[in-house]
């Protein structure tokens, strides 16, 4: 079982069909809002890579707003802005400045202390090496969009040295590594308070999927019990009084707050994503079941409304959970995949249609191709993202993929064929 708060679906759907008639999803891929629709069935989707456009501006004057849409990750550059613009759309998103601050891993540290959450010992530093900072370290680049690439974990003096020599000229973080099991907590800033939804497992670093210590891996949903006796109702009050210092900067909308949870059952934070994460269409499946409005309903609502009906739903976990899957080596991708379920069949795979994430049975996938045929890509670049019925790895601080979960990874690669450039 699991607790969150979210906003009643029939009241919620009823709400967002008034105040957005004219909804869109806006990303490369259809699998957040695909989870939403159900729900929001008048949701239209927007397919545009904004990673792969330059040289973009907004444009001068265009037409009147006529609806509004959502995107992934607005901040990242004037894509989904100009986009909107130019569709005519008012683009929901969180002020740029309380994003800006809330993502810099340096910045957001006074927030934590506003906050009053616990963070991990941390030194600012610029060029030398900090006093007491011994032991093992993680080291970080103040950029949040890095996908693991900013972050480097250190056990001696010398690997520090060196990674300061590798960065050096930036300002980075270096934190005490601690021991723990990492959690992703997704919320929801509105105007008369912070929703708290469901909790999940953060996969991070795993071999079988990416070079970079840091790199985000996947989720999977956990129950209370998963967790150490109170630290998921902790997790919650963390991810409450974060949210609530966001809306003081002038934050609004979905978040997601990355974790520790100690084994005596402390909660660490670690950093803030101040918009959409791929694990909310994990989120969004568990709010349907739970009888809530699905997270990019609550986002919409909070940017719309001045106040939201909310309540508190004690609920069966889903168990679902997620991969990225990356490529292995640097090439042109040269055969691509179609999304939807698919099945193995001896160690390839089988498709078997379009499919509904909460619907998905055992022995199933749900397949989001995020690499498409003549895209050049380089070693940790996502290729695709897998979504199961069951957990994929066990809940611990350094998990390892089940023999099933391996084997899925295996056929993707296997079917997107990457060749030298």
């Amino acid at each position: 079982m699991l607790t969150i708060s979210g906003v009643p679906s029939g009241e919620g759907t009823t709400l967002l069909r008034r105040c957005a008639p004219d909804l869109t999803w806006q990303d490369r891929s259809p699998f957040l809002g695909a989870s939403a629709a159900p729900v929001i069935p008048w949701l239209r989707q927007a397919r545009r890579d904004h990673r792969r456009e330059t040289d973009l501006q907004l444009p001068a004057s265009g037409p009147a707003p006529r609806g509004v849409a959502v995107s992934f990750a607005p901040e990242d550059g004037l894509g989904a802005h100009s986009w909107a613009a130019a569709a005519g759309l008012r683009l929901l998103a969180a002020d740029s400045t309380a994003v800006a601050t809330a993502a810099d891993k340096i910045t957001s540290l006074a927030l934590f202390e506003r906050a009053g959450v616990a963070t991990p010992r941390t030194w600012v530093v610029a060029d030398d090496i900090p006093a007491g900072a011994t032991g093992s370290l993680v080291v970080q680049r103040r950029a949040n969009n890095l996908t693991g690439k900013g972050t480097r974990h250190v056990t001696t003096q010398e690997q520090l040295a060196e990674v300061l020599r590798a960065w050096s000229g930036e300002t980075l973080r270096v934190s005490a590594h601690g021991d723990g099991v990492p959690v992703t907590v997704s919320g929801c800033v509105t105007r008369q308070g912070t929703v708290v939804s469901a909790l999940s497992h953060q996969l991070v670093g795993i071999a079988e999927l990416t070079p970079y210590w840091g790199a985000h891996c996947g989720n999977q949903l956990v129950p209370d019990d998963d967790l150490p006796a109170g630290a998921a109702a902790r997790c919650r009050e963390v991810c409450a009084a974060v949210g609530n210092q966001l809306a003081q900067s002038g934050f609004l909308g979905a978040f997601g707050l990355d974790v520790l949870v100690t084994p005596d059952s402390a909660v660490v934070a670690i950093e803030i994503n101040p918009r959409f994460q791929t694990v909310v269409s994990l989120v969004q499946a568990q709010e349907r079941a739970a009888g809530l409005l699905p997270s990019l309903g609550t986002h919409v609502l909070a940017s719309l409304l001045p106040s939201v009906p909310v309540e508190q739903v004690r609920t069966r976990c889903l168990r679902l959970s997620q991969l990225v899957v990356t490529a292995d080596r640097a090439g042109v991708l040269r055969a691509g995949i179609t999304s939807g379920v698919h099945r193995l069949a001896r160690g390839r795979l089988q498709q078997g249609g379009e499919g509904d994430l909460a619907a998905l049975r055992s022995g199933e996938a749900l397949l989001w191709a995020h690499a498409h045929p003549g895209d050049r890509v380089q070693p940790g670049e996502e290729l695709a993202l897998l979504q199961f019925p069951g957990p994929v790895a066990a809940v611990s601080a350094s998990p390892e993929l089940r023999a099933e979960a391996r084997q899925w990874v295996r056929a993707v690669r296997h079917a997107l064929v990457v060749e030298d450039a």
